[in-house]
């Protein structure tokens, strides 16, 4: 696959950003964010959400996840593979994924020895995505009821 850039710009700004995956979710099911790191002491793990507000929404630190300040949108749908991270696998499982997950994803990973960036571009696909429902050849601009009276 070629590699995917997203542009982001806000007035005082423009950012060029390269994105090392690209990743498929079906809406309503969970979802894997892949990112990995060389493996070392002092792991800290930041997932953000590239808005204009950069929501976090994961943070692992001090051996344990760090929930405390996760954006609501986010609650109770968040996982680390904690059994995997002394192999390099910071990757993150998204549970019950909606619409508004799409966009873009950084993975911050830390260790004594070294910083890493994992940027991962999500997309919601599913037959309860609007969008999908919009480009589907299937889909109709008259609601079932104005089906019903002009029948």
């Amino acid at each position: 696959m070629p590699p995917l850039f997203l542009c982001s710009s806000t007035l005082k700004h423009l950012s060029l950003m390269f994105t090392d995956a690209e990743v498929s979710c079906q809406f309503g099911q969970s979802c894997i964010l892949p990112c990995s790191f060389t493996p070392g002491d002092h792991l800290g793990i930041y997932w953000v959400q590239l808005t204009p507000t950069q929501a976090g929404f994961h943070s692992y630190y001090d051996n344990k996840d760090q929930l405390r300040h996760q954006d609501q949108r986010f609650r109770g749908r968040t996982s680390l593979f904690q059994e995997q991270m002394s192999k390099g696998n910071a990757s993150l499982q998204l549970t019950g994924v909606k619409v508004q997950d799409q966009g873009p994803y950084r993975c911050l990973t830390s260790t004594i020895t070294e910083t890493g960036e994992f940027y991962i571009n999500m997309k919601v696909y599913g037959t309860r995505n609007p969008e999908n429902w919009r480009k589907s050849k299937y889909f109709s601009s008259v609601s079932p009821i104005q089906s019903i009276r002009h029948s």
